[in-house]
């Protein structure tokens, strides 16, 4: 796997090193009970407050979580950023995040941290490594079965409820992921996979607004819509 930059390079990767900077910033704020109440998912992303969607991923819930989050972070996005450019990396970092939250707040409680964005990045890159020359030494073996080893550790974690884990972000970030991988390296299907991710998004959007109340699968979710409601008309 190729080596990742040193800390002494930030300045060389403003989009990796700022969400990053601002996942360690806002997690710590919050731990420090600051108020950080608007930018978790909430019945707000309804009324029309989608930042939510975005927001939700830089608080953290513990620090062994950031600091997976925030490595994984810079070693994947910095090969982006490098290959890519600044904006190209902020649209994929964007795509990821709404894509995983919005799937997650449809179907689960919601969620926070980076790891969508970071399954998002790793199955991008798995696709690219194997398409793109620039890419060919982006994802090691060890990396793709410490990702795909993880994300079934999370699963068995949660539905055991001994640490319940945003597994839906996990899935959808990794489907977006490998989609804009074929996307960037399938030319002739540029279109028609740009299409499913649109699709997949608009849907996503959806569930976890409008069509919330019939999608959810938590436990808590009638008991979470039912309080919304009530405080929405007092």
């Amino acid at each position: 796997m190729r080596r990742s930059p040193s800390f002494t390079e930030l300045p060389r990767y403003p989009v990796t090193a700022g969400t990053a900077m601002l996942a360690i910033g806002i997690t710590i704020a919050w731990w420090a009970k600051m108020d950080f109440s608007s930018l978790f998912e909430s019945a707000m992303i309804r009324r029309g407050e989608l930042w939510r969607l975005v927001t939700c991923i830089f608080p953290d819930l513990n620090i062994w979580h950031l600091a997976f989050n925030v490595y994984w972070l810079w070693v994947l996005g910095t090969l982006i950023e490098q290959v890519y450019g600044h904006l190209r990396t902020v649209a994929l970092i964007l795509l990821f995040a709404i894509g995983s939250s919005a799937f997650e707040f449809a179907f689960s409680s919601g969620g926070v941290g980076l790891s969508g964005v970071g399954y998002g990045l790793f199955r991008l890159l798995w696709i690219l490594s194997k398409r793109d020359e620039r890419f060919r030494d982006a994802i090691d073996e060890r990396t793709i079965q410490l990702f795909v080893v993880w994300f079934f550790i999370c699963i068995f974690t949660t539905v055991t409820k001994t640490v319940p884990v945003a597994n839906i972000a996990h899935g959808a970030g990794a489907a977006l992921g490998v989609l804009t991988g074929f996307a960037l390296t399938l030319p002739r299907l540029r279109l028609s996979i740009l299409a499913a991710i649109g699709t997949i998004l608009l849907f996503g959007l959806w569930a976890a607004t409008f069509g919330r109340p019939r999608v959810n699968l938590s436990a808590s979710g009638g008991y979470q819509e039912a309080k919304w409601g009530f405080w929405a008309c007092r």
